[in-house]
């Protein structure tokens, strides 16, 4: 990759290929966000991924980022605006084995974590599953000038995507998670349960009440 310059968290080294070793899906976090001058008073505002859409998959292993999503990602990597490549680094998570999706970061995103990661306690048990999920188990991956991403095989192996597919990227806030359409995100079905616990008429907005109280 070119024109980026040294991340906080680990090298680009430590980003491993190891697919396959023990790793359970964690609970969400508090990701960064990709930020854009409001048209008044120069005020920061968060910018989040939004929308789900199909994206077809070519023989070399290519995909056309959607328009939308692509904003957001330039717009999260630090380096985009002065590097005059047109080119977007981000951050593929592609997890455990059990995992049957990717989730992509935007560099902004994927480096807070990794600052959240470091206040940790060095060698706790807790650190080092993280680790272990968010630098061992994901890759750095780059967005072309003409907006498309290549996927490395072995995780368009791991995802059961083939020439022709057409992926879902389904977004998720701070990132975009990606998978085949026939196989859903297996904590899906988790959320589904939760979802149904609370019967037909709760309204989730109801749980930023709790937020509200939080900051009270």
């Amino acid at each position: 990759m070119t024109g980026r310059p040294p991340r906080k968290g680990p090298s680009n080294w430590e980003r491993g290929w190891r697919i396959g070793q023990w790793q359970r899906p964690g609970p969400p976090f508090s990701f960064g966000r990709a930020k854009e001058q409001d048209s008044e008073g120069g005020r920061q505002v968060a910018r989040k991924f939004r929308g789900t859409e199909s994206v077809k998959l070519d023989g070399k292993g290519r995909m056309s980022i959607p328009a939308k999503m692509r904003r957001v990602f330039d717009a999260g990597d630090p380096t985009f605006a002065s590097s005059n490549t047109g080119r977007t680094q981000i951050v593929a998570v592609y997890g455990p084995d059990q995992w049957n999706w990717l989730e992509l970061y935007t560099i902004e995103a994927a480096d807070e974590i990794d600052e959240q990661i470091d206040r940790l306690t060095r060698g706790s048990k807790e650190r080092r599953w993280l680790e272990q999920l968010m630098n061992g188990q994901s890759t750095d991956l780059e967005i072309d000038r003409d907006g498309r991403l290549v996927l490395p095989l072995r995780l368009r192996e791991k995802l059961g995507l083939t020439d022709g597919t057409e992926a879902v990227f389904a977004s998720h806030g701070d990132y975009v998670k990606v998978y085949h359409p026939d196989s859903p995100p297996k904590d899906i079905e988790e959320l589904e349960e939760f979802t149904a616990s609370k019967g037909p008429g709760f309204d989730p907005r109801q749980f930023l009440s709790e937020v509200d109280e939080g900051e009270g």
